[in-house]
């Protein structure tokens, strides 16, 4: 897969990046490529998706929460790429919001261990994508559909053992991820 960066591009290009990734990749995949409803700047890269590098830094929230801040270009890069019209970003924007991020220790983790200060707080962690996906949440009242991107992070995994943390946060269900979109209950 290549690298997507959400860019507007003239319609009339739309025909021949939609011919360029008719060449590399499986038809299915195309439509997701060149977007409908949004025009996007294709990236070329020899890469595959899960060979890039990606950055964030770890940070805390003032009531404890741990987490791995992304650039939020990341997600408006990736949502115009969902088809789904009922779909909205995460509701993580906005003023005094944490914006695109990894969680990476939960408050009940940090409260449960006592743990006092994260040493490791500002330190930049690399991660890769292992995949898309999209899954009818269990717990997250109010919302029928999230899509996300799991990540993998060993540096996160180091992280929560030095803290006596078990390698994720199990009680969650979920890999370490990037939530990108959600759709509401009606």
């Amino acid at each position: 897969m290549k690298i997507i960066l959400s860019k507007k591009i003239k319609k009339k290009k739309t025909k021949k990046f939609k011919k360029y990734w008719n060449t590399l990749e499986p038809k299915k995949y195309v439509d997701l490529m060149v977007a409908k409803s949004f025009e996007v700047f294709i990236k070329k890269s020899s890469q595959k998706l899960e060979e890039v590098e990606l950055k964030g830094v770890l940070k805390q929230t003032k009531d404890g929460f741990v987490y791995i801040k992304i650039d939020n270009d990341f997600i408006h890069g990736v949502f115009p790429l969902l088809e789904d019209k009922n779909v909205k970003e995460p509701p993580y924007f906005g003023k005094g919001e944490i914006g695109a991020h990894i969680s990476a220790i939960t408050k009940d983790e940090i409260d449960e261990k006592e743990i006092e200060k994260i040493d490791e707080l500002g330190e930049e962690l690399s991660f890769t994508i292992k995949g898309v996906f999209s899954t009818e949440p269990q717990g997250w009242k109010g919302m029928s559909r999230v899509w996300f991107v799991s990540v993998d992070c060993p540096r996160i995994i180091e992280i929560r053992k030095k803290y006596k943390l078990p390698e994720t946060y199990e009680n969650k269900g979920h890999d370490y991820h990037i939530t990108i979109a959600v759709r509401e209950k009606k």
